[in-house]
């Protein structure tokens, strides 16, 4: 039976008498009737964030840090119902879902309800003769919080804390096709706020499945900050609608990144590290290295060695064991992915395509793309499916150059048995992250996008930077002598 997900404006459920479908990416029934939110809507979300602005800010950051670790402890508890719902709602393998998709989501909400209030604290100016100056961190003000379907709740996690934890409100707006994580999130927070007596207007939830949604969002005058997490091309929109008020902007956006394979590099490693990140959640990942850049004197060999791993890949039942890669979101994004596949066959690239699994499902059978340069429509446009590039490259400056070559820069990779060579090279990727020897990302670094791939960043403490603002007290000291 189809359940029904309402929004959620000051604690109360909001309903508008209109309703749209979430539907499950595999079986293509619907999950869940969801309430289908207008641009009115959004106004009077952030009006009641507005007005329990003043009430949330005073809090102190242990009540503050009491909300998060209650809702964390929500959240634990309903931890079966939620990796089931990320496998039915985002089409996660049951790993995925129960290690990203919530477990991970639980850990970074219970890491923020433990910080303590030091890390708000910044350094002090000298006085200087006659003037003292303190300065402190302050929200600023009501935070538009806009999450992607690939990881829901993780990433509406990664910005909620945060702005909570240094006293913003929200208004939350979960991607269209896969909002239900959120929704539990924004009733986990109801839950604590009640408990602990603070202003409900603090969260607020919108869901629904057009753009006006979420442009009346952003371009409200009384929304201080946008975190978005999204397509570049969306990314840009809020960028120009933030303007005209000149909002702080989060913008986590596309990336298309590259692997350099150095000669010296282990063919297998290599091999390892980008069939986990070329397969996970159906390669729904922006920060995967979709373009594998290989020196001619392992190009064989890699290749070789990708070619045995696509031989063994099946899409199919999420709960099937036999299942190594899931469905993509929805039929929109499957056909924007087959279409950029299909560029790359015109463009005279050799395709090689995974077991094809019969039935229902938004698959993409992954797909191995060899012989590709810079140049090459795949090689420039993110697919945000399960799609590898491979080219060859006979020097370092060609790699690096290759790499370079998009308008992406988000994460890049170097593999090879001199670290300190990749440790000279990484200073001349645009990227703003880049992993030596590993796909993995340090939770508590930095992280964010360069060029089109976005504005500011997110991870561990670097947060706080884009929740708040800096105010300076500038006061004559008592007593000092007239000049």
């Amino acid at each position: 039976m189809t359940s029904t997900a309402t929004a959620m404006i000051a604690g109360e459920p909001h309903e508008t008498g209109q309703w749209y479908e979430s539907v499950d990416p595999y079986t293509l029934k619907s999950v869940a009737r969801v309430t289908d939110c207008s641009p009115t809507d959004a106004v009077l979300a952030v009006e009641q964030a507005e007005a329990a602005l003043a009430g949330w800010t005073r809090t102190g950051v242990a009540q503050r840090r009491d909300v998060l670790k209650t809702a964390a402890d929500e959240l634990d508890r309903r931890r079966a119902e939620l990796v089931d719902l990320a496998v039915r709602d985002a089409g996660a393998l049951p790993k995925v879902a129960a290690d990203t998709q919530v477990g991970a989501a639980i850990d970074r909400l219970k890491q923020w309800a433990a910080l303590p209030g030091e890390v708000l604290d910044v350094p002090q100016p000298a006085a200087d003769g006659a003037l003292d100056a303190r300065v402190r961190r302050a929200p600023l003000g009501v935070v538009a919080c806009i999450s992607p379907y690939n990881f829901p709740l993780l990433a509406m996690i990664g910005k909620v804390a945060p702005a909570l934890f240094t006293g913003n409100t929200v208004v939350m707006k979960p991607a269209p096709q896969d909002p239900l994580l959120v929704v539990a999130l924004a009733e986990a927070l109801r839950t604590a706020l009640r408990e602990h007596r603070l202003p409900l207007g603090a969260v607020n939830l919108l869901t629904g499945a057009s753009p006006e949604l979420g442009a009346a969002l952003t371009e409200h005058r009384g929304v201080r900050g946008v975190s978005f997490t999204g397509s570049t091309h969306v990314g840009i929109q809020i960028h120009h609608s933030a303007a005209a008020t000149m909002k702080h902007l989060l913008l986590e956006l596309g990336g298309k990144g590259a692997l350099i394979a150095r000669h010296d590099a282990d063919p297998r490693a290599v091999v390892q590290a980008v069939t986990r990140t070329w397969t996970v959640h159906a390669g729904q990942v922006c920060l995967t290295p979709s373009r594998l850049i290989v020196d001619q004197a392992i190009h064989d060999e890699v290749v070789a060695g990708l070619r045995g791993v696509l031989t063994a890949l099946r899409t199919g039942d999420p709960f099937a064991p036999s299942t190594t890669v899931g469905p993509v979101i929805s039929a929109a994004q499957r056909d924007n992915i087959e279409e950029l596949i299909d560029s790359a066959r015109h463009q005279n690239c050799v395709v090689e395509r995974s077991h094809r699994s019969p039935g229902t499902g938004f698959f993409v059978p992954p797909a191995l793309i060899t012989d590709c340069a810079p140049e090459h429509h795949v090689m420039q446009e993110e697919a945000f499916g399960p799609v590898l590039c491979v080219m060859r490259s006979r020097s370092d400056e060609e790699a690096v150059a290759a790499a370079n070559s998009t308008r992406y820069a988000l994460s890049d990779y170097i593999f090879t048995a001199a670290p300190e060579v990749a440790h000279a090279l990484a200073p001349r990727l645009h990227a703003a992250q880049v992993g030596v020897n590993t796909t993995r990302r340090h939770p508590a670094a930095p992280f964010g996008g360069n060029l089109a791939s976005g504005i500011g960043r997110s991870g561990g403490t670097w947060s706080i930077d884009a929740y708040t603002t800096l105010q300076s007290l500038t006061e004559e000291s008592p007593g000092f002598p007239d000049a």
